[in-house]
């Protein structure tokens, strides 16, 4: 089984570990490079709770900020698994968009409390402010991170594709997805879409790929990353089984 993991890394080299540890050995070609910012400079007075839109959020909060004191509402399991290792303690999980995310926060926190710190990248999937704005929250923004396109695919990454093979592609944001979409234009690779499977780790993570002459689009049941791996199979769901960490 051919597997093409797109994610930046850290999280490319996490994802294949995961790979690996299910007897796929995949490979790695990241469609953007994660910059993190030197610091994190935000004032917190007058705020009530935090907000992570992203695994890469806690990253960029973890190396450069000490406070763990504040809820937090990550916008899925991986995200707040990531919160609670690396010290919070009142985390919870969305269901994996940012609409269900402004949603929780909604139901559970009152606007007159104090505002939301959403720690983002500079780009970022929904319009979490946005979202709760309408319904009275006032949110303060702090960027953590940027994304930027790579400029090409890894050789092996294109190997693969030319060989005219099959080949599992895993997708875990929409930017990538577009990033991805864009260097296969790019290098005229388009042509050998028809043999490569999309799997998203959701809806909105494949929708710039949707339409496009792939074998097929798929995503994930729930924005994890075991829910993503099981997409490849019966294989990877049962090694997944057997290890439910």
């Amino acid at each position: 089984m051919t597997v093409l993991v797109t994610r930046g890394r850290p999280g490319a080299d996490r994802t294949a570990a995961a790979l690996r540890d299910i007897g796929i050995n995949p490979i790695v070609s990241p469609v953007l490079d994660v910059n993190f910012r030197a610091r994190i400079d935000t004032d917190l007075s007058d705020v009530q709770a935090i907000a992570f839109t992203s695994a890469n959020g806690v990253r960029a909060w973890a190396a450069r900020r000490p406070e763990r004191n504040f809820p937090v509402f990550a916008v899925a399991k991986a995200t707040a698994e990531a919160a609670r290792g690396i010290g919070f303690v009142d985390v919870q999980a969305a269901g994996g968009n940012v609409i269900s995310l402004a949603e929780m926060i909604a139901r559970q926190r009152m606007p007159e409390d104090g505002e939301i710190l959403h720690v983002r990248g500079v780009h970022t999937a929904g319009d979490l402010a946005g979202d709760l704005e309408k319904v009275g929250f006032k949110v303060r923004n702090a960027m953590g991170y940027g994304t930027v396109s790579v400029d090409t695919l890894g050789e092996q990454a294109i190997a693969a594709i030319i060989s005219g093979g099959p080949i599992r592609v895993l997708i875990h944001s929409a930017r990538g997805a577009k990033s991805f979409l864009d260097l296969m234009t790019k290098f005229g690779l388009m042509r050998w879409c028809g043999s490569m499977s999309i799997y998203g780790l959701s809806e909105n993570a494949v929708k710039p790929l949707q339409g496009c002459a792939f074998a097929c689009v798929k995503f994930a049941a729930s924005a994890d990353e075991k829910a993503l791996l099981s997409l490849l199979g019966p294989d990877a769901e049962l090694a997944q089984a057997r290890d439910p960490s």
